[in-house]
């Protein structure tokens, strides 16, 4: 079950987006929502001399925490029991995943932007560095950026759902979650890339006819993807060809070399402008 989401927010136009598109969640089953904003001192303070540091940061701090509880009171006004955490000082990421775990959510969610942005691409940012590093199931909500407007390019989360499976245990284990989200939505779309020299042997063809029918029994809608190719390039192919309205994937493990330098999971979240939900 998914009834506890942790809700980072630095008050941006993305992250504000997110909040509108976190009510959708209530289908699926999410009961209570643990908002949080960390106080990064590198992005609002400038190296002036003479800066009163403790007044600025109280300031800053109070400010924060009223913002919070107007999105606190929006999340009510779509039926959230909501928790606000004190304004936190730190680095983002490691702040998030501390309060995820001290608050034993189900999940994080958190915003991000755009395909192909250079920020993604070469410096990292907030949302890949929780994926990359947390313990909890992350979902990254995905915007497209079009002359400076942030742009939902999806109508409601859950309703065409892209599971994309591998064989790996971790992979499996995701589809009890992507049923929690299924039983909101309308159809999901199995997809296995095979990548060079793999073939499927008849066991492998028969889990996933298996898993199919499995989603038909919920009354929704199945279709499995074979694919070849580099398995990112395929997943967000088909999620462009077919209007999925988000992504679902498994992570073979926090901080592995093969993620840091550009693995499936990473490339996902980079290049996917619909919501990617990445399972731990």
């Amino acid at each position: 079950m998914i009834e506890r989401i942790l809700l980072p927010t630095d008050f941006s136009h993305v992250s504000m987006k997110v909040v509108d598109c976190v009510k959708d969640l209530k289908d699926v089953g999410v009961k209570e929502v643990v908002l949080l904003h960390v106080l990064d001192l590198n992005k609002i303070l400038s190296p002036t001399s003479g800066v009163d540091l403790p007044a600025v940061i109280e300031s800053y701090e109070k400010e924060s925490m009223e913002k919070l509880k107007e999105i606190g009171k929006k999340l009510e006004g779509y039926g959230f029991n909501v928790e606000i955490v004190e304004v936190l000082e730190g680095d983002p990421v490691f702040k998030i995943i501390d309060v995820a775990e001290e608050k034993n959510v189900d999940m994080i969610v958190i915003g991000s932007h755009g395909k192909g942005l250079i920020k993604e691409l070469l410096l990292g940012s907030v949302s890949e560095g929780v994926v990359r590093r947390s313990n909890k199931p992350v979902l990254v909500v995905k915007f497209d950026i079009i002359d400076d407007a942030v742009i939902k390019v999806f109508d409601y989360l859950p309703r065409k759902i892209l599971y994309a499976f591998d064989f790996s245990e971790e992979s499996r284990k995701l589809k009890d979650f992507v049923k929690e989200f299924a039983k909101a939505g309308e159809e999901v779309l199995i997809v296995h890339v095979v990548e060079k020299d793999e073939e499927l042997t008849d066991k492998e063809i028969e889990e996933l006819e298996n898993m199919k029918k499995e989603f038909e029994e919920m009354g929704k809608k199945a279709e499995i993807f074979i694919e070849g190719g580099v398995p990112y390039k395929e997943i967000i192919r088909v999620m462009e060809d077919h209007g999925a309205t988000m992504i679902a994937l498994a992570s073979r493990g926090k901080g592995s070399i093969r993620e840091m330098l550009g693995g499936t999971v990473s490339n996902v979240v980079r290049r996917s402008i619909v919501p990617v939900l990445v399972y731990k």
